[in-house]
């Protein structure tokens, strides 16, 4: 029912007391409606189809609200706000190929790992004198699956006459998943109600939904003097992840005409008739976090247990696990808090108690946060977290 407080739904259980009551209005009080009687029957399939009905209409209801909508529906309603759910996104990098000098790569070329992640070569290359070529390549996959480590890309999938091989000399990165309801409704809280409006939530906002950004905080001097190491009249984005030209057009498009967009990296932006403008911004600088964990173990904690929580300390503070996967975790000037590691341990079956000391070189650990500045974002990688 709907009423001040909201919608209620009637359950199988509300649905078929109420119709046995009203049979038993009408045909008396001693009407034998028990699950056996034909009449019984009658009530408990019509019961049944009409549960359905209510679930329907509770979701229709829910639907409306962005914090309980779902799927197309919050897409539709993040609208209002001129946000876009983050699609899926595939992974990109650079192998190493190996082979006779002088011969054609094509574009198309694809490699991959062992376990049948495979990628193609964006470009064309000829291998130079030694024998050695570097080209771009693409996951043919979206997702996270593509953001392999170093030396994973081995295989060739259509071997040639030539005598090939190849490698990556550094990881692959910029795949993920599609985002999800919770991380979009997240978003949507966050998301300044006036989108097109070119001020510094605007900027961020549109940052937060190019593809690889994880984070973004925009800072400005309106002053005519420079003020915090920042130049006169500026906005100076600080950007965490995303391609440095993806992220420079963002800003770009966004940013309000005659004035300065401050930052350690310059990409030039051509607009529509041509002309070439310097945009900046400035990348975070990576606070390497080192997490000692000492749990005192109850009878029921699990055999995973170790792995269990080492993970969700990755899933909090942000890094690569063992299989390679990378938990975005924490943002710019998020800090490390120590009391929520302490609580993210304790809430593992079988945990008693826990000694949780964090450090900022792996040398000097203390019972402390690690504070985070605005130009700064918090790491961590499953070796650097050390559970016992």
């Amino acid at each position: 029912m709907l009423d001040k407080n909201g919608f209620t739904r009637k359950t199988y259980s509300d649905l078929l007391d109420e119709m046995e009551a009203k049979a038993k209005e009408l045909f008396g009080e001693n009407t034998n409606t028990k699950a056996y009687t034909p009449l019984g029957i009658i009530l408990r399939i019509f019961a049944w189809f009409l549960a359905i009905v209510w679930d329907v209409v509770e979701r229709v209801y829910n639907n409306s609200f962005p914090g309980t909508a779902e799927g197309i529906s919050l897409d539709r309603l993040s609208k209002l706000k001129g946000m876009t759910r983050i699609k899926e996104d595939y992974a990109y990098g650079k192998v190493q190929i190996t082979g006779p000098r002088n011969t054609l790569i094509e574009a198309g070329f694809i490699v991959g790992t062992k376990n049948d992640v495979w990628f193609e070569t964006t470009e064309e290359i000829i291998l130079d004198e030694t024998g050695l070529g570097i080209a771009e390549i693409y996951c043919q996959d979206a997702g996270v699956i593509g953001n392999v480590e170093i030396g994973e890309i081995t295989e060739i999938l259509n071997p040639t006459d030539e005598d090939l091989s190849v490698t990556n000399l550094e990881p692959t990165s910029g795949g993920r998943e599609k985002e999800t309801d919770k991380e979009f409704y997240e978003r949507f809280q966050q998301y300044p109600t006036k989108s097109g409006s070119s001020n510094i939530e605007s900027i961020e906002a549109k940052l937060l939904e190019t593809p690889g950004v994880r984070d973004a905080i925009v800072s400005q001097n309106t002053a005519s003097v420079e003020k915090n190491g920042l130049p006169p009249h500026c906005i100076a984005p600080f950007v965490f992840g995303g391609n440095d030209e993806e992220v420079a057009q963002t800003i770009f498009d966004v940013a309000p005409g005659g004035i300065q967009v401050y930052g350690t990296t310059v990409i030039q932006v051509k607009d529509s008739k041509g002309v070439f403008h310097d945009i900046g911004f400035t990348r975070p600088t990576t606070i390497q976090v080192y997490v000692k964990v000492q749990l005192t173990k109850g009878t029921d904690f699990s055999s995973d247990g170790i792995k269990n929580v080492r993970n969700q300390i990755l899933n909090y503070i942000g890094g690569l696990d063992e299989s390679g996967y990378e938990y975005p975790g924490l943002g710019q000037k998020e800090n490390v808090v120590h009391a929520k590691i302490v609580a993210l341990a304790l809430n593992f079956k079988g945990v008693n108690d826990v000694v949780v000391e964090l450090s900022r070189d792996g040398i000097n650990f203390s019972q402390t946060n690690i504070t985070v500045a605005a130009n700064q974002v918090a790491k961590t990688t499953y070796d650097k977290v050390v559970v016992s």
